[in-house]
């Protein structure tokens, strides 16, 4: 399975200059009817695509059957183009810089999405529960990079702020509009206003109620990296100034959630010998959650016979549980 047609396409500015950013929003066969949609927590995952330069876009191939198998599994699946890539605006940059901005605007357009579902299913407490929704931060490649470089979640909801009021017209203002509008849409016979008001306690349930996860497939490690970012650390800019007192350090985030790191033993990009130590590495950190599984024949493309089937065994695996 691949991903299906989008439920929703729609646009949303990046909080780094304001760029429109095309994206996209999968629901499972499971949520096309929220109302009558299984109890238990929501299930969301967003993956990234690789670098545009080389023609990275939401369409990739690779992004279409992780996609594809995210969906099957249940989960709300968001994908969007970089800058620079399909008809998003602006072109790809030269320090990763715009782009970290680029994915942490869906992602808080996604923290927003998923709370106003959580609150329309009257799932939550004042408290929140751990788990009340599940989040996949993934990535593909350069997807993948960006991916593991985002502000923490406490960083996230400081930055979008839900619950409180924000100036009209800022990226953040209509990143949390569209939000409601598409949460609106998801759920049969709920009007914008209705399920748009925010509580005072929005922020502190989102705190409790969300876990996270990571998904990297074909992760970019230096001198890969380091090239594409010019050597400079990432760190996410809100119209120019500094979101972060200090960068996020992939290792902290990737140990200290539970995390698939799928590659292959052929990357023309990255070789077996440090994905292998990089991968060993963090899965021997103290209370490492970190997971890396390595295919054997496959390259960055995931091309090679019966790779693209043995990465969807393992990522239906690790979803499930049992890894």
């Amino acid at each position: 399975m691949y991903l299906s047609r989008p439920n929703f396409s729609f646009l949303i500015p990046s909080i780094h200059d304001g760029s429109q950013l095309e994206c996209r929003l999968y629901l499972p066969r499971q949520l096309e009817n929220i109302e009558t949609a299984p109890a238990g927590p929501i299930q969301a995952a967003i993956f990234a695509h690789p670098y545009a330069s080389l023609g990275g876009c939401y369409d990739d191939p690779v992004v279409g059957f992780i996609g594809g198998e995210l969906q099957n599994a249940g989960y709300i699946v968001g994908t969007f183009n970089f800058r620079g890539a399909g008809n998003s605006e602006g072109r790809t940059s030269w320090t990763a810089k715009p782009e970290l901005g680029d994915y942490t605007s869906f992602y808080g357009f996604m923290l927003h999405y998923l709370h106003e579902l959580q609150k329309s299913q009257g799932s939550t407490s004042s408290e929140g529960n751990r788990g009340d929704i599940e989040l996949i931060i993934g990535g593909y490649s350069y997807g993948s990079m960006i991916a593991s470089h985002v502000p923490t979640l406490d960083v996230m909801i400081d930055i979008f702020r839900p619950g409180t009021t924000v100036s009209p017209g800022t990226p953040i203002d209509k990143i949390s509009r569209e939000a409601r509008k598409i949460a609106a849409a998801s759920i049969p016979g709920s009007v914008d206003s209705g399920i748009a008001a925010p509580r005072p306690d929005d922020e502190s349930v989102l705190r409790t109620s969300i876990l996270i996860s990571y998904l990297l497939v074909s992760p970019l490690l230096p001198p890969v990296s380091s090239f594409l970012t010019v050597f400079t650390s990432l760190v996410v800019d809100v119209g120019g100034q500094s979101a972060q007192a200090r960068p996020a350090r992939p290792a902290d985030q990737l140990s200290g959630h539970r995390t698939l790191a799928l590659f292959g033993d052929e990357d023309t990009f990255t070789s077996a010998r440090k994905l292998r130590r990089w991968s060993a590495e963090l899965g021997s950190m103290s209370h490492s959650q970190f997971r890396g599984y390595e295919v054997k024949d496959a390259g960055h493309f995931w091309r090679e016979d019966g790779v693209e089937r043995e990465a969807r065994q393992v990522l239906r695996e690790w979803l499930q549980g049992r890894m």
